[in-house]
């Protein structure tokens, strides 16, 4: 579903949609340095146990050489790895992190806009195993890969909405 990037509400309203909303809201909100560095993220997809999302990269998530900084790609997966999960079933908590691992394949720039595509491959009684791509959007639409990742995180005690 798409959502309206002027202040991030849903412009097409289903329960999937309306449920990853309030909960990246509840994120953003909970934890300063989401909001310091994804406070202008826009969830462009959510589809059942995944979602995209666009963010335009400014000073403020970049490395001293001016590229995309590893750090920022991490919160990035750590956020989104949430949302995906709360796709796959409702839930209003998505657990903790076991384990992330990011592969940087290249970078992106100021100015550029970045793609997040967060998909739930699998979430059992415990784990859950979360895919991200976050990709630099070409002028043409194409997407070129910067990062590639992987995040478990423990669900057990962050059980689904009934």
């Amino acid at each position: 579903m798409a959502i309206d990037s002027s202040n991030h509400a849903p412009s097409s309203d289903t329960p999937r949609t309306t449920q990853v909303q309030s909960l990246m809201h509840s994120l953003l909100a909970k934890s300063p340095i989401y909001n310091l560095i994804l406070s202008d993220i826009q969830l462009t997809h959510v589809h059942p146990g995944s979602v995209t999302l666009h963010l335009r990269l400014s000073a403020t998530h970049l490395n001293s050489k001016g590229g995309l900084h590893g750090a920022v790609s991490a919160t990035i997966v750590d956020f989104v790895t949430g949302l995906a999960i709360c796709a796959h079933d409702l839930r209003e908590k998505t657990g903790a992190s076991v384990d992330m691992h990011l592969s940087f394949l290249s970078t992106a720039k100021a100015g550029d806009t970045v793609v997040i595509h967060s998909t739930a491959e699998r979430v059992g009684g415990s784990l859950a195993f979360v895919s991200i791509k976050i990709n630099k959007l070409g002028e043409d639409g194409t997407e070129v890969p910067v990062t590639l990742a992987r995040h478990t995180k423990y669900v057990r005690s962050a059980a689904p909405r009934e």
